[in-house]
């Protein structure tokens, strides 16, 4: 369910609820970050790289502190059976060394 869904248009709106209307608002402001700190990923880790080399061994920067919006507090959003099934594709090598890159802080 979209803001931009038929159920929300002016006619219908006065008899949703407010719960539903505070859910969607509250599901598309997660996304939203989300999404903008996704796109954000690439300068963040090049800022990381400059205090690296600005800081020296010293820096204790890490990448979330260069993200415009705070990171979820690191609950899996996995399900069990797809986490085991990673897990076993990691343990037996059948996944590509990017993947595993991208993947290795969801599973941990």
């Amino acid at each position: 369910m979209q803001l931009t869904d038929p159920l929300f248009q002016s006619s219908n709106f006065a008899r949703l609820p407010v719960k539903l209307i505070a859910d969607v608002l509250e599901k598309s402001y997660k996304t939203l970050h989300a999404r903008t700190n996704a796109a954000s990923v690439s300068t963040a880790k090049l800022a990381m790289v400059v205090m690296g080399a600005l800081g020296g061994k010293t820096n204790r920067a890490k990448l979330d502190h260069f993200l415009p919006y705070e990171l979820d507090d690191g609950t899996s959003t996995l399900k069990p059976s797809t986490k085991e099934a990673l897990e076993w594709a990691l343990k037996n090598e059948k996944l590509p060394a990017a993947i595993v890159g991208m993947i290795g802080a969801e599973l941990s």
